[in-house]
């Protein structure tokens, strides 16, 4: 905040992977906002994704809004302990108005979701006990979308996917995956993992669960079953985007918060290659006959079968198995590091 002339001038604190960082990897500007630095500038989230929107009139960004305070869970059915709360897609200062931004509804905790969503048990837990969950899009805005896809704001040429997790130039055809345990080291000023896809994750990102309101689907799929349903292909769905994901320590650290919560992957929780590799090494019970055809198949495609997984073998602890994340987690294997600092800014925009 500063003064200008006789007014208060309000400046918005905004965090931005710019187009062309992480040597050239990124395909457009990345604008990550704390809740707490609009709820400072006392705008309603729309209007602060307006405010950030006027310094990109020439060009085109995607725009999250995250409230670390907040949970959210991840694809495969993993809780984590932020969450996107408004997200929205700008181009040259403009932001659609019917399709270019959406708020992201909060879910009150109840007995009958637990029950319905067995992977939200560990919602109870002490990481995540007591704060606000924010999953997908409000009713109103999935309803407003349909039959269009129900979690996605566009804008021009800009895409902003799966509850701001897809990021995408529509003319030029280029896209980044920012799964959203990467968002949280972005926002945290951590590291990052950084490079192309690659068979392991394209596989896994189609390996859901069941939740009403998701990120990514509704009450289409659950923990067993692919969305994909693409076979060998499935390895090749997205395998050469690029993608910004939390370091594989920083999954393997949520992914067994989450299996000692007692989920059980195939059957409370997703089959994704991730999910499975932590549970192998913990000697955690995994669903075998709950997971389905499809999801073998794209699972073998990859080298993960179940003649595999169910060989006998030491379990590990949590601590041997994150401080040996990146020879247990598969996929990203050509990833580089890099210091959140490296290509991560800090700006203002004016209010």
């Amino acid at each position: 905040m500063r003064r200008k002339g006789h007014v208060i001038v309000q400046k918005l604190k905004y965090r931005i992977i710019p187009k062309g960082a992480a040597d050239g990897v990124v395909p457009l500007n990345l604008v990550f906002v704390d809740k707490k630095d609009v709820d400072n500038v006392g705008l309603p989230y729309r209007e602060a994704c307006e405010l950030v929107a006027k310094e990109f009139k020439g060009d085109c960004a995607s725009v999250n809004i995250i409230d670390q305070d907040a949970v959210t869970v991840t694809s495969d059915g993993v809780m984590a302990d932020s969450a996107v709360v408004a997200f929205a897609s700008v181009d040259r200062g403009i932001i659609n108005k019917n399709y270019g931004f959406m708020n992201v509804s909060e879910i009150p905790y109840t007995y009958e979701l637990l029950a319905e969503e067995p992977h939200m048990r560990q919602w109870n837990t002490e990481y995540y006990s007591g704060k606000r969950l924010h999953r997908g899009p409000t009713p109103e805005d999935r309803k407003s979308l349909l039959p269009h896809n129900e979690n996605m704001t566009i804008t021009g040429r800009v895409m902003n996917n799966n509850t701001g997790s897809e990021m995408m130039n529509l003319v030029e055809m280029t896209e980044i995956l920012v799964p959203f345990l990467g968002q949280i080291a972005i926002m945290r000023k951590g590291n990052v993992l950084i490079g192309l896809v690659g068979p392991v994750v394209s596989v896994g990102i189609g390996m859901v669960v069941r939740e009403r309101r998701g990120r990514v689907f509704a009450w289409r799929f659950g923990p067993g079953k692919t969305a994909h349903r693409s076979g060998i292909f499935a390895k090749t769905v997205k395998c050469d985007y690029p993608a910004i994901c939390a370091c594989k320590n920083v999954v393997a650290e949520y992914t067994i918060r989450a299996l000692e919560a007692g989920t059980i992957p195939g059957l409370s929780i997703s089959c994704s290659p991730v999910v499975l590799s932590v549970a192998k090494a913990m000697g955690h019970p995994i669903a075998f006959d709950n997971i389905e055809a499809d999801a073998w198949i794209e699972l073998e495609s990859i080298g993960i079968t179940r003649a595999n997984l169910e060989k006998p073998s030491k379990p590990l602890t949590r601590e041997e198995i994150i401080a040996r994340a990146d020879e247990i987690l598969p996929g990203m294997t050509t990833g580089k590091k890099y210091k959140v600092s490296e290509i991560c800014q800090i700006r203002y925009a004016e209010k």
